[in-house]
């Protein structure tokens, strides 16, 4: 059953304004992993891409999670995934210029 739909839109320019920090506060170890072996323009759109991303899925839950603590990453194919226990999620994420924007739906 849907519990949830999220969405969330992400200027790049914002968070190329971050300190050179903002990455540990948002992304998980293994989402760090794959940040730091991007080129600077890569790692801008993923970073914009994963934040539009938890934060969608943070709506889409309607329940308190740190956004640290959803960690979003590609299957084999390269398609996100993410695991929020006790749910399934399915998310979508797109880049275009300057903005990433993210969909989720919430199963239980």
């Amino acid at each position: 059953m849907i519990v949830g739909i999220g969405c969330d839109i992400v200027e790049m320019k914002r968070i190329r304004k971050q300190n050179n920090e903002f990455y540990k506060r948002v992304l998980t170890k293994k989402e760090q992993e794959m940040y730091l072996s991007m080129s600077e323009s890569r790692k801008v759109e993923f970073l914009a891409g994963r934040f539009a991303a938890k934060e969608a899925i943070f709506k889409a839950c309607n329940e308190a999670q740190a956004i640290s603590n959803i960690e979003v990453l590609n299957d084999e194919s390269g398609k996100p995934y993410c695991n929020v226990d006790g749910y399934t999620i399915h998310i979508s994420i797109s880049h275009e210029k300057e903005y990433a924007i993210a969909y989720a739906i919430c199963e239980k």
